[in-house]
C-alpha cells in the first residue's frame, strides 16, 4: 500500500467511525476530556497500525478494539494517579433545541444510570445498543467468550433496571 493510499483509507476509516469512536470512548471512560484525548490516541495508532488490517469487513471490530485498549489504558492511568474526576455530562448533545425538557431530562436519567453499571456490562451494553455490533463483534473487540457478552449485556439490562425503576415508577 503506497503513503497515498494509506492516507485515503485511513480518511474513509476516520470518517466512518470518528463520531463513534468518540461517543464510546466517552461511555467507556465517563469523562469527555479523558475520551477526547483517547480518541486521538485511538486515531493515531490506527494509522500508525493500518497495516495489520487484513479485512475491510472487519475494519469497525478492527478499530473499536484499539479504542478499548486505549480506554482501559488510560482508565488504568487515572486509576493509579488517583486522580477521579468523572463528568455525567459526557454523551452527545441533544439534536434539537426543541426537544422536550422531560425527553432531555429522561436521556440524563439514562446516561446517569449507565455511568453506574460496571465497566465491563457498560462497554457491552454500549457496543450492542448504542453502537450496533452483533454480539460476536463485541467478543472479538473485548476478548470475552460469546457466553459471557450474554451474560454482561443481560445483567447490565438488569442494572439498569433496578436503577431506572424508582424514576420510572415516578412518571407513572
Amino acid at each position: 500500500m503506497t503513503e497515498r493510499e494509506r492516507r485515503k483509507r485511513f480518511d474513509e476509516i476516520y470518517a466512518s467511525y470518528d463520531r463513534r469512536v468518540l461517543a464510546y470512548c466517552i461511555y467507556v471512560t465517563s469523562d469527555r476530556d479523558l475520551a477526547n484525548d483517547v480518541f486521538q490516541e485511538v486515531f493515531v495508532k490506527a494509522y500508525q497500525a493500518l497495516h495489520t488490517l487484513r479485512d475491510n469487513d472487519k475494519e469497525a471490530n478492527w478499530l473499536f478494539r484499539i479504542a478499548r485498549n486505549e480506554c482501559l489504558n488510560a482508565l488504568k492511568s487515572r486509576q493509579r494517579s488517583d486522580k477521579r474526576n468523572i463528568s455525567l455530562d459526557y454523551a452527545p448533545e441533544p439534536a434539537a433545541q426543541s426537544e422536550s425538557l422531560e425527553t432531555r431530562d429522561a436521556h440524563e436519567q439514562l446516561r446517569k444510570a449507565i455511568d453506574q453499571l460496571p465497566q465491563d456490562y457498560r462497554e457491552a451494553l454500549v457496543l450492542a445498543e448504542f453502537e450496533g455490533f452483533s454480539l460476536k463483534e463485541i467478543a472479538e473487540i473485548t476478548g470475552a467468550s460469546l457466553s459471557n457478552v450474554k451474560v454482561r449485556i443481560h445483567r447490565a439490562k438488569q442494572k439498569l433496571h433496578t436503577i431506572l425503576e424508582p424514576i420510572l415508577n415516578d412518571y407513572e
